[in-house]
């Protein structure tokens, strides 16, 4: 008996204690969510307001209209039936939430110790994207369940399932299914097949990760798990099921899906969301004026570039991003894949050689063009990469080098940089790295790789003469009354010495000429460019041509992003003469200008080529060998000696019996030519003989006299020596000698 009253007041306390738990919930939910409540036209009222104009105030049309509706009768029945499968199966049954489903999400969440299921309704996520931000919290949730619950209340599931599709996002700033299947496939909602309809619900999950622009292989997966679902809750039997597995994506015409505003302004609009910390939508859904660097004729000239049959390689997708070296501003943009150019990370490939290891060197005095290098396969820190074609030139100059692309030139050359140093300048200029980057940087191979914008910012830090900007689309940004609530700032820093800056620019020009850019010679104007291609044994997957002039600084980039690209495409081909198509149009620059620091003087390309060690020509250096060089005057190279004291200091004469004693010891560098005094030659003593003596035969009395000249391996005389004279008599002899 003492024992079932212990238990039935235990009963009592728990259960007094689970009401007051409830009444407590209860309570702070109320609490949480007093100010939530659905408003009249709450799910209609927002639309997008956003301005997007350029340099000149005009505006720029976007694809990104938020919530351009479409009627459910409008919307294919697949659509409605493929989000239903994956995202609510239980949708026509629940009123807003779906209980057995947070039920099961709080177990697996409990069971991985972490949150991995929302258990979020059709209805719910409605609520969220429509009134509610995207904020991770429990009191959004909350809020989110409440609204969800009015939502039911006053429309009916066809409503709710046509304002969720008409404002889910599927990236790419695309809002709502219409604008989803205009851009994706090029159709409307009403059109898609079974398969696109399964790939548009696999989309939204993860738009960065699951859009066909961005990855076939994850999107085609998505869309592989929806039609299961599909099939498994009976909305396809299984010949549509694997019908539509069989079906493959095709992405519109480049000319249909690519134009400034879906390249420009989508680009401008996540550089608005990132700077005012808002998500794209508040952006353009918040009443907002973004004032870009647009210029319509630049966009034109890349357009047109872009839309070229001529310039299409088939498998790869394109970009071309052009800036403004004097506002640090992107005036022209267009791109075939899916991610903003923020974020669209590849390698760089040799593009980064002259960024991170040659600019640096001439800059530290390691290295001038004209410097000798040993291009060899060379090891650092145990990475030793092949030149292309495992070609290699021998000792060289840098200029030739980096005309050749040489990867192991360019290891060596951060070698002696120092790696650290070596990320430090290339930092300075825009790059970023990675912790776990490391010597196979040098030649493009990163961890995560570097943006379209990274890579033109740092070229464009060249260009500038040093002078390093951030590279960005947008100038100002006004809110809904006009405020300015971002204006650009004009910081601007030095980051690498104009001299330096100017000799990496001479090189490059010649690779615009001559090196692996030359197809832009046909341009007939200064303009400075490098090239890049990114692959393996089975092939390329990114080619790029950056290059600039005085007025602009332009990336060209194809690339295969899951696959390869056709051998016919490396930096040199396509991106190169996309590159010239886009100047072509925007009319002639004016050339570099030399700056203060620069010095031309004669090198000693005789001790350049047979020491190779670089050494400024002297007064003895033979005038064939005195080669021009371009050098920065903080690292002039010291003077050569190599011709000085050629002829030898114990050249004697003397008489014996009946004939002449000439002595001398040759030198190592040179050959020796005797000579009497008629010029006849007398004898040839090679460089590195030793002491030499010769007996020459003697007749009779008078002046004979001779004398020695030094000459270089091909012939080439570098000094003569004053004559020494004998006199001689007989039978007598008296011999005297003058030098």
């Amino acid at each position: 008996m003492k024992a079932k009253k212990v238990l039935k007041i235990t009963a009592f306390v728990l259960l007094i204690t689970l009401i007051f738990i409830i009444l407590g919930s209860i309570l702070t939910v109320f609490f949480l969510t007093k100010d939530t409540n659905l408003k009249n036209n709450d799910l209609n009222s927002i639309s997008a307001n956003l301005r997007v104009v350029s340099a000149a105030g005009d505006d720029i049309e976007y694809y990104s209209k938020y919530k351009a509706e479409v009627a459910y009768r409008d919307i294919s029945p697949y659509i409605v039936n493929a989000f239903v499968a994956l995202e609510d199966k239980r949708f026509y049954k629940h009123h807003g939430l779906d209980y057995r489903r947070i039920a099961g999400a709080i177990v697996n969440n409990i069971k991985a110790g972490y949150l991995k299921e929302g258990g979020s309704t059709i209805t719910q996520q409605l609520a969220k994207n429509a009134i509610l931000t995207n904020e991770k919290s429990l009191v959004r949730k909350l809020k989110e369940a409440k609204l969800a619950l009015q939502i039911e209340k006053h429309y009916s599931k066809e409503e709710i399932m046509t304002m969720y599709l008409n404002t889910i996002y599927f990236g790419h700033s695309l809002y709502g299914v219409k604008a989803a299947c205009a851009r994706l496939f090029d159709k409307s909602p009403a059109a898609v097949t079974l398969a696109e309809a399964a790939m548009l619900a696999g989309i939204v999950k993860n738009p960065l990760k699951n859009s066909p622009f961005n990855s076939i292989e994850n999107a085609t997966a998505r869309r592989d798990l929806v039609l299961k679902l599909m099939n498994e809750q009976g909305y396809i039997d299984e010949s549509e099921y694997e019908a539509a597995l069989k079906e493959t994506y095709t992405a519109p015409p480049a000319q249909k899906r690519e134009t400034a505003a879906g390249s420009y302004a989508d680009a401008a609009i996540k550089e608005a969301a990132d700077i005012l910390g808002i998500s794209v939508k508040e952006v353009i859904t918040g009443g907002y004026t973004v004032a870009t660097y647009y210029d319509e004729e630049a966009q034109r000239a890349v357009e047109r570039a872009y839309s070229s049959e001529a310039l299409a390689a088939d498998g790869a997708e394109r970009l071309l991003l052009l800036a403004d070296n004097a506002s640090g501003g992107v005036c022209a943009y267009i791109s075939g894949v899916g991610t903003a150019p923020q974020e669209f990370l590849r390698q760089p490939a040799s593009t980064i050689k002259p960024i991170m290891a040659y600019a640096p060197a001439f800059e530290l005095g390691i290295y001038s063009p004209a410097s000798p290098i040993e291009d060899k396969m060379f090891n650092f820190n145990g990475y030793s990469p092949q030149n292309y074609q495992n070609s290699y030139l021998g000792w060289t100059t840098v200029r030739k080098a980096i005309l050749t692309s040489s990867n192991a030139c360019a290891l060596k050359t951060v070698a002696d940089i120092g790696l650290e140093r070596a990320f430090e300048y290339a930092e300075k200029a825009g790059l970023t790295f990675d912790d776990k980057d490391g010597a196979a940087s040098v030649l493009g191979g990163m961890t995560y790789g570097v943006t379209p914008i990274e890579i033109t910012e740092a070229y464009m830090t060249l260009a500038s003469g040093g002078i390093h900007r951030e590279l960005k689309f947008i100038s100002e940004i006004k809110d809904i009354s006009g405020k300015t609530v971002y204006l650009r700032p004009k910081s601007a820093e030095r980051v690498i010495s104009q001299a330096a800056a100017y000799l990496t620019t001479d090189v490059l020009k010649d690779c615009a000429a001559v090196g692996t850019a030359s197809k832009l010679r046909t341009l007939n104007y200064p303009i400075a460019a490098k090239t890049g291609t990114n692959g393996d044994e089975n092939g390329n997957s990114d080619a790029w041509n950056m290059s600039y002039t005085t007025k602009y600084t332009l990336c060209s980039w194809y690339g295969a992003p899951e696959g390869k690209l056709p051998s016919s495409v490396t930096g040199g081909s396509y991106p190169t003469l996309a590159a010239r198509a886009v100047y072509g149009a925007l009319g002639k620059p004016l050339d570099f200008v030399e700056p203060e620091g620069i010095i031309y003087a004669d090198i000693d390309s005789y001790c350049f080529e047979n020491s190779h060690i670089l050494k400024l020509a002297n007064e003895n250096t033979p005038y064939e060998y005195r080669e021009k060089a371009m050098f920065s005057a903080e690292h002039l190279p010291e003077f050569s000696d190599y011709f000085d004291n050629a002829l030898p200091d114990d050249f004697e004469i003397d008489l014996g019996d009946g004939e002449i004693i000439l002595s001398l010891t040759a030198s190592e560098k040179f050959d020796y030519y005797v000579f009497d005094l008629s010029g006849a030659e007398i004898l040839k003593i090679a460089a590195g003989s030793g002491y030499t003596e010769t007996a020459l035969p003697s007749f009779g009395f008078g002046v004979e006299g001779y004398y020695v000249e030094a000459r270089t391996a091909d012939g080439v005389s570098v000094a003569e020596s004053i004559p020494k004279i004998v006199i001689l008599s007989s039978p007598n002899p008296f011999f005297g000698l003058w030098g």
